[in-house]
């Protein structure tokens, strides 16, 4: 578990945390061959536009959209060398919805180092601007 991520004055931050999947990742020979354990967490930031009164997810960031398509890329048999890699994947993914403005990833592989609760990497992606 990563320390709070707090969203800027304005903003609310659409959360999925370890989401785990099961990947091809990693420089190792053994890690080519069989799929491990990786855990992703994403914070998009988002302008909060004050409270729903309508309740209606379409007024809002959805999760779920994000994680069917990290579900989707754990299914594939497609393989990465770095967690930073698929770190900027995930970023893109992310980013791709028009109302997340920045993105904080961090991707972590927890069954490599016994003594740790795990290890990898975390980004933060601004949109670019005018995009």
């Amino acid at each position: 578990m990563l320390l709070p991520i707090l969203p800027p004055d304005g903003y609310r931050c659409v959360l999925i945390e370890d989401l785990r999947l099961q990947l091809f990742i990693g420089v190792n020979p053994e890690e080519k061959v069989a799929r491990q354990e990786v855990l992703i967490s994403v914070h998009m930031m988002v302008r909060d536009t004050g409270s729903s009164a309508r309740d209606e997810l379409a007024d809002h960031v959805s999760y779920a959209d994000v994680v069917a398509k990290l579900r989707e890329r754990g299914q594939s048999a497609r393989h990465v060398n770095l967690v930073e890699t698929l770190a900027e994947e995930t970023a893109e993914l992310a980013l791709a919805e028009p109302r997340v403005e920045s993105v904080i990833v961090a991707v972590r592989k927890p069954n490599i180092v016994a003594e740790a609760k795990g290890v990898g990497v975390v980004i933060h992606r601004r949109r670019p601007r005018g995009v």
